[in-house]
């Protein structure tokens, strides 16, 4: 019992490193970065400044050094009628639809990013409107409950409950 306690005290020490971060890197002060599996975003926005007509054309890279889930999120507004996202994964490009709701345009787009690898996301907007906008949000994958933590928190109230039917079944023989 001994010798199971240890190895489980010893996995936890082993299985706690450094976590893994989903990184955001665009033009200017549009990066950044988070640890996956936090539930925590990263965020990038753009907005027209001027009298608008301008061709916006952006491309934020994103990666993980694991492989994670992640969800894009974009939200246009106004949307521009000739507005197009797309994902390059070194491979094969993912043209986004893009979904109407009212004036505004929203994509959502759920995909495993694997690691070292560079996902270039190209937002085009042809002759954008005066005081148009859009923001785009990378989350790193919700985890409600981490699973690392509950095991550790649950295994030892387990070994401990089969520790005393042991200890009542020596009792009773």
């Amino acid at each position: 019992m001994k010798k199971t306690m240890l190895f489980f005290a010893a996995m936890l020490f082993s299985l706690n490193a450094s976590a893994a971060s989903l990184n955001l890197v665009g033009a200017g002060t549009n990066k950044g970065s988070v640890v996956t599996g936090s539930g925590d975003v990263v965020t990038a926005s753009w907005s027209s400044n001027g009298t608008g007509g301008a061709t916006i054309s952006d491309s934020f890279t994103a990666s993980s050094d694991v492989a994670t889930a992640g969800t894009l999120s974009l939200t246009f507004n106004p949307l521009i009628p000739s507005t197009s996202v797309s994902i390059f994964d070194g491979i094969k490009t993912t043209v986004l639809d893009v979904v109407r709701i009212g004036s505004l345009g929203v994509v959502e787009y759920s995909w495993i990013l694997e690691a070292a690898t560079d996902y270039v996301i190209s937002v085009m907007i042809g002759r954008g409107a005066a005081g148009s906008n859009y923001d785009l949000r990378l989350d790193s994958g919700v985890s409600e409950v981490p699973v690392p933590a509950a095991l550790w928190l649950f295994a030892p109230a387990l070994l401990g409950f089969f520790g005393l039917r042991r200890k009542a079944k020596n009792a009773v023989a």
